[in-house]
């Protein structure tokens, strides 16, 4: 597409209109060998032609290159150029004109080359960086291409548009990865926010898209960073697979079922990143993928942030997982994704973050000005945690699954808990598991289903009432059980209504942690800030100097009680055991948010029969010493 020219000499642009109306401008000729130039210099240069005007003039389809027709890939910088030195080879190669380039290929090997992109016609340098990042250099098709895939771009409602290498999409199209459409990213929270029915699936997705642009940041702010294809590969590759691991709905797998199931010391040793691992390991090696051992291993590394063995390059394992201040490209998107699936607004500009990154000292540093941004990121975290992650009904949803899922997996003789030791197994685990419950048709699981049934009828546990430790104790405080609760209730007393007494299993204790990713500790304090781009030294800022608004306490926690049994009775008997466990805790003092409510007549539910029981008319004093209102919440 480019042919060689004679440079015509400078002339003054005409004017146009004036008075009357435009001229018509017109084109002139191309200009000959023959023609003349007025101080007898002729030199060659650069001319871009369009196909049908190259057509006209010379007929060529061809551009020359110093390269065979086999070995020429079309970007050579002579070949792009279009130059032939004297002496060269006249092997013509064939380039379609105008090529569609994704802008991965349009950089030159050289990052560090101010004049990277002097050679390359502006119709194929792509301007929307929402499709792909402009600085990616020329790579081995080693770590982009596939025989079995082609690029593809994704239209994401978070990210617009998401570009994958071929070989991204040999790892996306697998089953290990396609598990991840049937996992709720929210888990049980579906069941309150509707518009919550994000899965694994797409984060992961703009997880690997993040860490991606991420990287570019960091390569062109940083200038003694050198772009490597196989660390950008690496860094795609761990946001893709860091969820494989994850079981059915999510977190309520390995933090409520399988602490019940195997005990809490050995449910401990086990986590969802490292069967992230070991599902990767096997994907790779059950769908053939093209991936080196070496590259294997530096993505499980990545997924688990394990630097040991790593003597260059560890800001790399801050990208994804960040264990040195939590700030990674997971709390970026499931922040912005769960914000927006639940309608709840966004107070932080994670792009704005990305933008103001750099390397100092192989860590991962943020501008400046940018500090109270951070420090919105986690008291963003920490709202999303108070409004959805720990909603009172989501998580009567979530102890109804739980339930169900330990009856069942009595039943099926330990299959579900068991699957943890085994990947093959393992991937048969997603929330369909409650639809296989529901229809299933063992005499042993009548328990599970029917607690099933109950949740399809909006039957819920019933949250009872929760109190927020105090500052003081949060030191030495210890998990409240069921048995705590059970055992501060006065049988003997005179308005004991519950016969029986109260007993545990009645009873569902959730002990609430709220923090900013690292227990009570500032986690801003171990960020690192620089004043300007082209600085080279880092430091930490005093949260003092930032805002004397900003929290002085960074853990939160709440001891919430829910009733199995939707009866009012019961209902009142846990309040009041609440209550009194108060009084012997917190030196005779309750410090719950609200008092005891009263109940709402309800029958017996888990298959107890129905009793009668006696509401006092509106206004007259109930037996909790309340008054029942007009208006009971339910």
């Amino acid at each position: 597409v480019f042919r060689e020219k004679k440079k015509k000499k400078k002339r003054k642009p005409k004017r146009l209109g004036g008075g009357g109306g435009m001229k018509k401008s017109t084109r002139s000729r191309p200009r000959n060998d023959d023609d003349d130039d007025d101080d007898g210099n002729r030199e060659e240069e650069l001319a871009y032609d369009t196909p049908d005007r190259k057509k006209r003039s010379t007929g060529a389809t061809t551009a020359l290159c110093d390269a065979g027709p086999s070995e020429c890939n079309g970007r050579t910088s002579k070949h792009a150029r279009g130059v032939k030195e004297e002496g060269e080879p006249s092997e013509a190669c064939n380039v379609p004109d105008e090529p569609y380039l994704p802008m991965s290929q349009v950089r030159e090997d050289n990052i560090n080359n101010d004049d990277a992109y002097d050679d390359i016609p502006m119709s194929q340098m792509r301007q929307n960086p929402n499709i792909l990042r402009a600085n990616e250099p020329i790579v081995q098709d080693y770590y982009t291409k596939s025989e079995r895939n082609k690029g593809k771009v994704v239209n994401d409602p978070v990210h617009n548009h998401m570009y994958f290498s071929g070989k991204m999409c040999d790892v996306i199209d697998t089953p290990q990865m396609q598990r991840l459409r049937e996992l709720k990213q929210l888990g049980t929270a579906y069941y309150v926010f509707p518009g919550a029915s994000h899965n694994r699936f797409e984060h992961s997705l703009g997880t690997s898209h993040l860490a991606s642009n991420v990287y570019e940041t960091l390569t062109r702010s940083t200038r003694s960073l050198k772009w490597d294809a196989e660390d950008k590969l690496c860094v795609q590759l761990a946001g893709l697979c860091h969820d494989l691991g994850h079981g059915p709905y999510s977190h309520v797998f390995d933090n409520e079922f399988l602490p019940l199931r195997l005990g809490k010391a050995e449910a401990d040793k086990w986590s969802h990143e490292d069967m992230s691992c070991d599902m990767f390991e096997w994907l790779v090696e059950d769908n053939n993928v093209e991936l080196s051992p070496r590259i294997v291993q530096k993505v499980k590394d990545l997924i688990s942030s394990n630097d040991k063995g790593y003597e260059k390059n560890k800001f790399l394992f801050d990208i994804v997982a960040n264990k040195r201040n939590s700030v990674d490209v997971d709390k970026f998107e499931y922040l912005m994704r769960d914000s927006k699936n639940t309608g709840i607004s966004a107070s932080v500009d994670m792009n704005r973050l990305i933008s103001f990154m750099k390397v100092i000292d192989d860590e991962i540093c943020f501008k400046a000005s940018e500090v109270y941004n951070v420090y919105r990121l986690f008291d963003m975290r920490a709202n999303m945690h108070h409004v959805v992650y720990t909603h009172k009904k989501a998580k009567a949803v979530e102890y109804m699954i739980v339930d169900a899922m330990v009856e069942a997996d009595i039943g099926w003789n330990s299959r579900i808990s068991h699957a943890i030791r085994d990947p093959k197994e393992f991937i048969k685990l997603d929330d369909t598991i409650a639809k296989q419950i529901e229809f299933s048709s063992e005499p042993e699981l009548q328990k599970a289903r029917d607690i099933m049934k109950r949740l399809r009828k909006r039957d819920l546990y019933v949250f009872v009432n929760e109190y927020t430790v105090p500052e003081e104790y949060l030191s030495d405080f210890k998990a409240v059980t069921a048995e705590d609760i059970s055992t501060s209730y006065e049988s003997n007393s005179t308005s004991n209504t519950l016969p029986g007494g109260l007993k545990p299993e009645m009873i569902i204790v959730h002990n609430v942690k709220i923090d900013y990713s690292m227990k009570d500790k500032d986690p801003v304090s171990k960020v690192k800030f620089f004043q300007e781009l082209t600085d080279d030294e880092s430091f930490h800022i005093d949260r003092a100097k930032v805002s004397s608004l900003l929290p002085t306490n960074f853990l939160e926690r709440k001891v919430r009680v829910y009733s199995r049994i939707r009866d009012h009775n019961v209902e009142d008997a846990i309040a009041k055991a609440f209550s009194n466990f108060q009084r012997k805790m917190y030196g005779g003092c309750e410090i719950q948010a609200t008092p005891s409510r009263s109940r709402k007549k309800r029958g017996h539910s888990l298959g107890h029969e129905r009793e009668r029981v006696q509401v006092a008319p509106i206004g007259v004093s109930t037996p909790s010493g309340t008054q029942r209102s007009a208006h009971t919440d339910v």
